[in-house]
Formats: structure tokens, C-alpha cells, sequence
């Protein structure tokens, strides 16, 4: 590739980011090279088979399905062409020590099991249509006019302004503002789980997460979520782009403040003066660019933009779980008390979450069988490399111990583990970050899609918008424009 072709621009990284920037770059006249250091496309909305299981290697179900489709189109793609959804018929059910158990889904159809029990079902779904209510405006606000537009605090204020004194504040405060009973108020906040941050600390604008579950409820993909890459891997083909899989970017070179060069894993250089990148941002500050070349205003992000949490993926191959009663089961304590669950902790635990993909799609296992897959918190460690292959043994055995208890008739058999060092090296996740840039920061702790370095652009879950499979989407879509944008100028050589 030569370095005086200008329509020329390397990606590294085949996951939704990477892919989706490679397709509206080639869109656009762009020849495109792909660089993915595994040998599949699709990163963490990839999937694996393991004697006849289908696991996922991040991201777990489909949220928002509506930004989704919009990024499909935004790309040329017919979403319900390429892919087809599943509705998770019942998505989430919460059990709680004292033996309530409520079943989060739309308005309509949650209710809650146990002492007063229809009584209690229509306090629930009067408090849900009333959260809708307030939140539904600042929900379809992100979801259509923000979420797919470049990072802009004037847009988010012309948009939000008017609602931005509701989005003050935690999580906690605002559920317990907005439900009256402790148990449903335990049941919301554990659909926030996934954050790894207690409710106490988590910004009430990660609400959102519970919203999309009321407008437009979870979906999976029919074969699994690598569903989703695939469809965008076909399109790539027929827009000639070259996908070179196992091939790792050891190095940028940099020269005159602008990059002009990838080093491969194998030896090669291939010449580019217009680089994306879809590690994160700290893996490009840390790894990726020349010590000499990093720019300070770079590291300067690095050390303003929080980690998210870490955490072991545990995934099970089973039979004998019965009906678990939905999708994700969540076993809590009470609101204030679930940053516990975010901490490691010695012996069996009390309480836990986990996944049960196969009873929306059977296909996912051998007849009559079931995928689990949950989450063990990491804890106690400043780097990915302290935590030792010991502490995942330990952590596994006690934590499949306490699956075992919720589900007695569990038989297992086989068990596939992630830890953070697994992470690092096979999900290139920085420090085995899950999600790179913690659930709720501020919109200036992400790093930004332009990069100091000339010619290098940043996307994935480390820049706007944040974590997710449409959001991972629209960072490539974003980071597509910005460059397409910067070539324009009269600077740009």
C-alpha cells in the first residue's frame, strides 16, 4: 500500500466498530484494509461453538434494537434482511431473599410474584408507566437524535435542557424516588448489574438501560450475536474490502506528527497516512503509538477517563436446569447492598446473576440441553496481571457452587472460563476493562474520535457513544465521517 495513495486508510480491528467504519469508508471510495488479530471477525459480538454450545465472547442479548437498524441502514443494509431477531418473550426476573420474585418486562406484562401480590403488580405497573412517562422523551432524544451524531455538547443541551433536572443525581436515589417497595425497587436496580457500579454511585442517567428494556424490550439474534458481524463481514466482501484475520498492529510509525505506517505481528509495514484504530484509547497511549510519539493532551485522557470494571465470564454447557422463568435471572439483595455483588469475595455466594440464552433459542445448545453464562466480580487489583490463574480456579469453583444451589438438578458439561488475563490476551480488552471507559462517565471522559496524531482516528466502546452493539456501531460510523471530513480541508496532506 503505498503512502501517496490518500484513498487508501488501514482499520485495525474487525469488531463492530472496525467493520463499520471499513464499510461507510468503502462506501465512500475508500480502499480499505482491516487488520484483526483473531481469526474471526466481530470482537466482543462475536460467538464460538464448543462441542456443540454457542457462547458469546461479550456482548450477551440486543438492547435498543431500534439504533441498531439505523446504523444498518446508515450503511446501505436492511437489518431484517441480513439478520433476524428474536424478542426475549421474558426478560428479566429478580428473586429476593425473602421469597418475592418480580418479573421485569413492559409495562404491561411485569408483575411481581409473592405476599400481596396483585396488589403489588399494579402499584409496579403504575410506578413503570409513570418512569416511561418522564424518561421516554429523553430516551428517544438519545436514541434518534444523539446516540448517531458526533459527540456535541450543544446538540445534547438543545435536546436534554429542558430535562436535565430529573437527570441529576444516582440510580438509587432515583428509583427509590420512583417505587415505593423495596423488592421492586431491588428488581430495577439489578437490571443495571451489568455496570459493575452500585447504585449509589451510578449516575441516574444509566436509567437508560432499564428504559430500553420498557420501549423496546431485549432481542437475540437467531444463531447467536455473531450474527450481527457476519451480516456486516458479507458486506464488506462485496465492497472488496480485505479482512486480514490473525494479523496483530504491533506498532504506528509516526513521523512529522502524522502516522504514516503499520508494523504487523508477521514483520510487514504497510504505508497509511489515514489510520483507525478501534483499541482503546489506552491501549493506543500505553501500546500501540511510539513512546516519543504520544501527544500529551493523549495521555492527559488516559489518566482523566475511568476504567470500567473487570470481571470472570463463566459459561456452562448443561442440562437438568428446567425453566429458569426468564432470560436473566438475578438473585440480589436489597438496592443499598448490591455493590456486594460487584466485590470479590471468598466462599460460596449468596447471590448471583445469570443468563439463560437457550430458552429464547434452543438452537444455541444440542437438543435438550442449555447454554448459562454469568459473571464472577474481579476485585482488588490495579493491573489485569495480578490477578493470578489461583484466584479464577477459586473463584470458578465457589461461584458454579452458588449456580448449583439455585439450580439443584444442574449438570454440567463443559465449562468455558474468561478471566482478565484471558481478556487481555484473546479480547484485547485494555487491562481487561469490559467496557474500557466506565458506565457512566461524562461525555468529556471519552476519548475523542480525532486523535492529536494526523491522520490516526480512534473509535469503539472508549469513544462516544460509549459501550455497546449499536453504540460500537455508530463510533465507527462517527470516527468514517470525521476522517472523510478531515480529508476535505486544504491541510490534509
Amino acid at each position: 500500500m503505498s503512502s501517496s495513495d490518500k484513498s487508501s486508510v488501514v482499520v485495525i480491528g474487525a469488531g463492530l466498530a472496525g467493520l463499520s467504519a471499513a464499510l461507510s469508508l468503502a462506501r465512500s471510495g475508500r480502499q480499505v484494509t482491516v487488520l484483526e488479530a483473531s481469526d474471526a471477525v466481530g470482537g466482543c459480538c462475536s460467538t464460538r461453538k464448543v462441542s456443540g454450545y454457542t457462547f458469546n465472547n461479550g456482548a450477551l442479548y440486543v438492547a435498543v434494537p431500534s439504533a441498531l437498524k439505523a446504523a444498518f441502514h446508515r450503511l446501505g443494509l436492511d437489518f431484517d434482511a441480513e439478520v433476524s431477531l428474536a424478542a426475549i418473550a421474558n426478560p428479566h426476573r429478580t428473586v429476593l431473599d425473602n421469597g418475592t420474585t418480580v418479573h421485569l418486562s413492559s409495562v404491561e406484562a411485569s408483575f411481581v410474584e409473592g405476599v400481596d401480590a396483585r396488589q403489588r403488580t399494579a402499584t409496579l405497573r403504575r410506578e413503570l408507566a409513570t418512569l416511561r412517562n418522564r424518561w421516554s422523551p429523553i430516551y428517544q432524544a438519545l436514541v434518534q437524535d444523539i446516540l448517531p451524531a458526533p459527540p456535541s455538547l450543544p446538540r445534547v443541551l438543545g435536546r436534554l435542557w429542558r430535562h436535565l433536572p430529573r437527570m441529576g443525581g444516582s440510580v438509587e436515589r432515583l428509583i427509590s424516588t420512583q417505587f415505593q417497595d423495596p423488592d421492586v425497587r431491588a428488581a430495577v436496580a439489578s437490571t443495571l448489574l451489568y455496570t459493575g457500579t452500585a447504585p449509589a454511585r451510578l449516575p441516574a442517567t444509566q436509567i437508560i438501560g432499564f428504559m430500553a428494556l420498557l420501549e423496546e424490550g431485549f432481542h437475540l439474534p437467531h444463531g447467536g450475536m455473531g450474527m450481527i458481524p457476519a451480516a456486516l463481514e458479507r458486506a464488506a466482501e462485496k465492497h472488496s474490502i480485505s479482512i486480514r484475520r490473525g494479523v496483530r498492529a504491533n506498532k504506528l510509525e509516526v513521523s512529522n506528527g502524522r502516522v504514516c505506517a503499520v508494523e504487523l505481528s508477521t514483520g510487514e509495514r504497510i504505508e497509511s497516512r489515514q489510520v483507525v484504530a478501534t483499541c482503546s484509547g489506552f491501549e493506543l497511549a500505553a501500546h500501540l503509538l511510539p513512546e516519543e510519539a504520544v501527544p500529551a493532551r493523549l495521555v492527559r485522557q488516559t489518566r482523566r477517563s475511568p476504567l470500567s470494571h473487570r470481571a470472570i465470564a463463566i459459561q456452562i454447557g448443561c442440562q437438568g436446569i428446567g425453566d429458569p422463568g426468564a432470560f436473566i435471572v438475578n438473585h440480589v439483595p436489597p438496592m443499598p447492598e448490591q455493590g456486594r455483588m460487584h466485590v470479590s469475595e471468598t466462599g460460596v455466594p449468596r447471590w448471583l446473576a445469570y443468563t439463560n440464552p437457550t430458552r429464547t433459542l434452543p438452537e444455541l445448545a444440542p437438543e435438550g440441553k442449555a447454554v448459562i453464562e454469568f459473571y464472577a466480580p474481579v476485585s482488588g487489583i490495579a493491573l489485569a496481571s495480578q490477578w493470578t490463574e489461583a484466584m479464577t480456579e477459586r473463584t470458578v469453583t465457589s461461584y458454579v457452587d452458588g449456580l448449583r444451589k439455585k439450580l439443584p438438578t444442574l449438570s454440567i458439561e463443559t465449562v468455558e472460563v474468561m478471566d482478565p488475563q484471558t481478556f487481555v490476551t484473546q479480547r484485547h480488552l485494555h487491562e481487561g476493562a469490559l467496557y474500557g471507559v466506565a458506565p457512566g462517565a461524562t461525555p468529556g471522559q471519552f476519548f475523542p474520535h480525532r486523535t492529536p496524531v494526523k491522520g490516526l482516528y480512534l473509535a469503539g466502546q472508549t469513544t462516544f457513544p460509549g459501550y455497546g452493539v449499536p453504540s460500537a456501531m455508530w463510533s465507527g460510523i462517527q470516527v468514517s465521517d470525521a476522517l472523510l471530513a478531515d480529508a476535505k480541508k486544504p491541510d490534509a496532506q
